[in-house]
């Protein structure tokens, strides 16, 4: 038996062994600083010191990270529970479904914890050489822009990168956001794609994703703080499009393998589910402490609503009858929708209708739209996150007009205006923001994913036989069948 070099693994086994060396050079747990070694005389004094010290009372919740826990167990289950099983519909496709969604889920997640630290880190060391004459604490100056403001305050509060990157278990849980993304523009390369683009697409994702986040929070101050509407749904399904436009085949939806059947579609069902009860958690966590609960009851609100209506716009656009698919895009649709305006101090009612809109949204893009992009966009995420998505901006940018440019209406809470949009009062900067970020979202993906699907493009393809089937990547059981093609059985992985 010939030799055959497996380049994705090659690939793999390096990019493993470069972040290896970053975290062991430049990675700690926070709060734990270089241990001193005692000699062991001295050691013995210090344990007899320790074991006659007064008990100290048991840990606060709020110390070592403890109420970041059960977020992390939900996002945990929203990423690879929920959105690995929801692209296992495919009829013959669910060993390289679920199998890549979790190999490049970990790949995404360890590198978007190292980018999401080391930028603002970077950018902060730049802040505080250039603000360096400004005096901390920073109060604002009428004279300056509200952005200036923003930036010499951020100044004051940030850490520099000389001081390492301090890992704790929010950073992980910041970082599944990047996965989100990951998982979002998969979706639209679903079966077209071989396990080594895959793996520079992940690379290409997640550091375009830690760019757009910094560039449209960190920096400009945009509210994405709830959900990631912007940074997570909108860019991740710009990117995915924009790479699957280069990527794809000749007329890969003509591959009859590019369908699901009744059985993988129940697990598709179970991935949904799984993502309906955890979105108020992933919405939420982003939120400052004081409006979590606050934004968990409007996401809850919402995506009651957008399942109720799923039912009934499916039912009033397909009189012959929806299918399964259509109902679960569009009861995840209203969480999508309702991500970052959950935290804009809207009353459950307003809520419920901004659901039930990114259900409608949903539901006439499958029924109108995607039977004309299937080629380009196999699970229907544009249908599913970038044109809810879409929705839920125009509604961010509809509050902030009414109620925080103008106050034509009375938001709730608006005394912690504050602690959610760093341009709250300055006329026409929290509308603009918002507008600023929703179009630089598209472009950065858009653009950044065509240039991925230019790099991956080179690495080869997979014949349309091949397309959408796990027997070029997998050894698979003897009941499995394919279509032929010639190449469609050339092994990949």
């Amino acid at each position: 038996m010939a030799l055959r070099v497996n380049y994705f693994i090659i690939a793999l086994t390096l990019v493993q062994v470069a972040i290896l060396v970053v975290y062991w050079f430049f990675a700690e747990h926070e709060g734990y600083g270089e241990q001193i070694k005692l000699d062991e005389a001295r050691q013995k004094q210090a344990d007899r010191e320790e074991a006659l010290r007064e008990p100290t009372p048991a840990p606060q919740e709020y110390e070592y990270g403890q109420p970041d826990l059960p977020f992390m167990f939900d996002m945990n289950m929203y990423t690879y529970l929920g959105m690995c099983l929801t692209m296992t519909y495919l009829r013959k496709y669910a060993y390289t479904s679920l199998g890549m969604s979790f190999l490049m889920g970990c790949l995404a997640q360890e590198w978007c914890c190292l980018l999401l630290q080391w930028i603002p880190l970077a950018h902060c060391s730049y802040l505080k050489q250039n603000f360096a004459d400004v005096g901390c604490p920073y109060g604002n100056n009428p004279a300056l822009t509200q952005f200036e403001n923003f930036q010499r305050q951020l100044s004051c509060e940030c850490a520099p990168v000389e001081e390492g990157i301090q890992l704790k278990v929010s950073d992980f849980i910041q970082g599944q956001y990047g996965v989100v993304a990951v998982m979002v523009s998969y979706g639209a390369i679903l079966g077209k794609v071989n396990p080594l683009q895959m793996l520079i697409i992940v690379v290409m994702n997640v550091t375009a994703y830690c760019g757009n986040k910094f560039l449209c929070v960190d920096y400009r101050g945009g509210v994405d703080n709830t959900g990631s509407l912007y940074t997570t749904h909108i860019f991740g399904a710009a990117f995915g499009l924009g790479c699957s436009v280069v990527v794809s085949g000749k007329r890969p939806s003509e591959n009859p393998d590019n369908s699901p059947r009744y059985q993988s579609n129940n697990y598709a069902i179970l991935g949904s589910l799984f993502m309906f009860v955890t979105y108020p958690s992933f919405n939420s966590y982003w939120a400052p402490a004081a409006l979590r609960v606050y934004v968990a009851t409007n996401t809850f609100a919402s995506i009651m609503a957008g399942g109720m209506f799923a039912f009934i716009w499916a039912n009033l656009l397909y009189p012959e009858g929806p299918s399964v698919m259509h109902l679960q895009d569009g009861v995840l649709a209203a969480g999508v929708a309702a991500s970052t305006p959950a935290c804009m101090f809207i009353p459950p009612v307003y809520m419920m209708v901004v659901g039930a809109g990114g259900t409608l949204v949903a539901t006439l893009s499958f029924r109108y739209l995607q039977p004309k992009i299937d080629d380009q966009d196999t699970q229907g995420i544009t249908s599913l996150h970038l044109l809810p998505g879409i929705w839920g901006a125009v509604v961010m940018e509809i509050v902030t007009i009414m109620g925080i440019d103008n106050n034509w209406v009375t938001l709730d809470n608006q005394h912690l205006m504050g602690e959610v949009m760093p341009h709250f009062g300055q006329q026409w900067s929290s509308s603009a923001t918002q507008a600023l970020i929703l179009g630089f979202s598209i472009c950065v993906g858009a653009i950044a994913g065509a240039i991925t699907g230019l790099i991956a493009k080179v690495t080869g393809k997979i014949a349309l036989g091949g397309s959408y089937s796990d027997h070029v990547f997998w050894i698979v059981p003897d009941d499995f069948t394919h279509i032929g093609e010639e190449d469609a059985d050339i092994k990949v992985m």
